[in-house]
């Protein structure tokens, strides 16, 4: 015999809820689970949505993601790295320093076909890169126009983070096109990939790193806006990397109201409709510690959870270990272990779309779109991104925002778990690893990647 179960649970008025949850605080305000989040006050207590986001969520029945994992091609014992990794459950290789000279080798015994794989062709020659690994396919009867994966080109993304072009501003940008065409062959490849964690981890909240994205995005729009069959393509070949914090809703929000604001702009270029947003995750290392290192792998797990139930189609999670100068082989099958776990254990591949009508959730999306789109619009009104990159404002504000998290965490009015709370006294750490730095002539100020923690350590 089957039984209602809401028949069990009266109606309740909003007044009643209130009272129930004062009732639960104990003498403590409602007022006090208001908390101060770097998008503005939120308060917590929901009780209906005003606005459902249109996100263009993946139509699909998981919430599959690739594990994704990347190579140095150009260093010794990479290939068997590689190998390691996808049988220990990566399914997504992501290649820099590919050359003639390593192919061979790098994907020896590799199964292309079954795999994601992601070639960095960020380099003066970016179109022989591809011709490398076209001639290398070839070879091996691969067939390249189901091969999934992409093409990583973003020169204006080598600009924030390095201040350089590849080669110069005019050739880097005109290069697109030569490089689409190069990749034709490629049928689901991306091309372009808007490089966003530079904001993230430079310290940007993540209403700016949304607006930095969308208008670093709209650059390369915008060049093709004359050519619709060219733009079309563009656009369908376009992947998001994005920085995921710790603010485990936040986070999950931040995605959720990219897609919505990447749709709105798509719309103003085409009338084709359900592009899929393609999105890579990496958790932020603006987050990670040196101290207490092994809170690192909490930091992650939340990282990643908000980046799965936000919608990313792959994630990356760096080693706990990632900034030390330790061997980082396990850190590297714990960070891999993290995602089998959500997958194989917690089962959030499983389920379409976690997140979608949770009134909290839609709440953040709202807030962070309308601070995103504005920051975007006044961007766009003062020349577009290029110009506020070479002009120092993407630099300044971004730098303004870390002030603000650095001078939270000394106040302790934010607070990291082993850095400036609970901390181990008797706890040691190897050194720094050797960290890429920017050359020492640039045409553009870079954004520093930046780590909280730095002060304490």
């Amino acid at each position: 015999m089957t039984k209602d179960l809401l028949s069990v649970f009266g109606p309740n008025t909003d007044t009643e809820w209130l009272n129930k949850i004062a009732s639960d605080l104990k003498g403590k305000t409602i007022e006090s689970l208001h908390w101060k989040s770097e998008i503005g006050a939120i308060n917590p207590v929901i009780f209906k949505s005003e606005e459902v986001t249109s996100d263009f969520f993946r139509q699909k029945e998981s919430n599959s993601w690739n594990i994704r994992q990347r190579f140095d091609a150009s260093v010794n014992g990479a290939n068997e790295e590689i190998l390691s990794a996808l049988k220990g459950g990566v399914n997504s290789i992501e290649i820099y320093n590919l050359s003639s000279k390593n192919i061979n080798t790098i994907f020896n015994e590799v199964m292309l076909d079954i795999i994601h794989v992601y070639i960095d062709i960020n380099t003066n020659e970016p179109k022989t890169t591809i011709d490398i690994f076209h001639q290398y396919c070839t070879k091996k009867n691969i067939d390249t126009y189901n091969l999934k994966g992409g093409f990583i080109y973003d020169p204006i993304g080598n600009v924030a983070l390095s201040g350089n072009w590849l080669q110069d501003q005019n050739k880097d940008l005109s290069e697109i096109s030569e490089v689409l065409l190069a990749a034709s062959n490629f049928n689901t490849f991306s091309i372009l990939t808007i490089n966003a964690v530079t904001y993230c981890n430079g310290g940007a909240n993540v209403d700016t790193q949304i607006a930095f994205a969308l208008a670093h995005a709209n650059e390369y729009l915008d060049l093709f806006k004359d050519d619709l069959i060219l733009l079309e393509k563009i656009i369908q070949k376009t992947e998001f990397i994005f920085g995921i914090s710790t603010s485990y809703f936040i986070e999950i929000a931040k995605l959720r109201a990219f897609r919505s604001l990447w749709s709105t702009i798509i719309s103003e270029y085409t009338s084709i409709k359900d592009i899929e947003t393609r999105i890579h995750a990496i958790n932020a290392n603006l987050y990670y510690s040196n101290k207490d290192m092994y809170n690192n792998l909490l930091r992650a797990t939340t990282s990643a959870m908000s980046a799965v139930l936000g919608g990313c189609h792959s994630l990356s999670i760096l080693p706990f270990n990632y900034n030390t100068s330790d061997n980082n082989d396990f850190g590297l099958r714990i960070s891999k272990n993290i995602q089998l776990l959500l997958q194989e254990e917690s089962n959030l591949n499983q389920v379409k779309d976690t997140s979608k009508g949770s009134y909290y959730v839609e709440k953040l999306i709202s807030i962070i779109k309308k601070k995103s789109w504005d920051m975007f619009l006044s961007i766009e009104k003062t020349g577009g991104f290029i110009t506020a990159l070479k002009n120092g404002d993407i630099q300044s504000q971004i730098k303004r925002e870390l002030e603000k998290k650095v001078n939270d965490l000394k106040e302790d009015k934010r607070t990291m778990i082993g850095v400036n709370k609970f901390i181990n006294q008797n706890d040691d750490y190897p050194g720094d690893r050797e960290l890429r730095h920017s050359p020492d002539i640039v045409s553009i100020e870079p954004i520093p990647q930046m780590r909280l923690s730095a002060i304490y350590e």
